[in-house]
């Protein structure tokens, strides 16, 4: 089941999941000072409270037999895409072909929107993340590193995936 964030337990969920994903998917690509400094910066129930109110973003939980398990945020862009700035899953939830059940209902949202292509960021190292993109016809369009502060970069692949809006 997915469903759209609508309150602020919903918000205070997906950070408390942040707080669990983050170390353990990330651990061996990025230190742990940059996992805290970009769950506070990008996570926090602050940070997706104002990206919510004041940026234009929608939050999605996925849930599996009556336990969440994940969560995606994405932003429409001015450019008429779909920005998938998040798409995280509970390590217990991986391999349940939830991954795909987001990125089917993100087809969909697209399709109703008029949106021709969801893209996103994918760090260069993340080689789980990479194959669940791929798998689900994500496709690498470029790489950049982007500056985040306090002396932190993101190096990262540009996907994208067409919609057939």
């Amino acid at each position: 089941m997915i469903r759209e964030v609508s309150c602020d337990s919903d918000i205070r969920l997906i950070a408390q999941m942040a707080e669990e994903i983050w170390p353990e998917a990330f651990a061996d690509i990025i230190t742990k000072e940059q996992i805290s400094y970009m769950v506070d910066k990008f996570q926090s129930y602050h940070a997706m409270k104002d990206q919510i109110e004041n940026q234009g973003y929608t939050y999605f939980i996925i849930s599996e037999n009556g336990k969440d398990a994940g969560d995606c945020g994405v932003q429409v862009k001015e450019d008429n895409s779909l920005y998938l700035s998040k798409m995280y899953l509970l390590k217990e939830a991986r391999g349940h072909r939830l991954f795909e059940q987001m990125t089917n209902h993100l087809v969909k949202l697209c399709r109703d929107k008029g949106i021709n292509r969801i893209w996103l960021t994918v760090n260069k190292h993340n080689g789980r993340a990479i194959a669940a993109y791929d798998k689900n016809g994500y496709r690498n369009i470029k790489s950049q590193t982007t500056d985040i502060g306090e002396g932190f970069v993101m190096d990262d692949y540009v996907f994208e995936l067409k919609t057939n809006c």
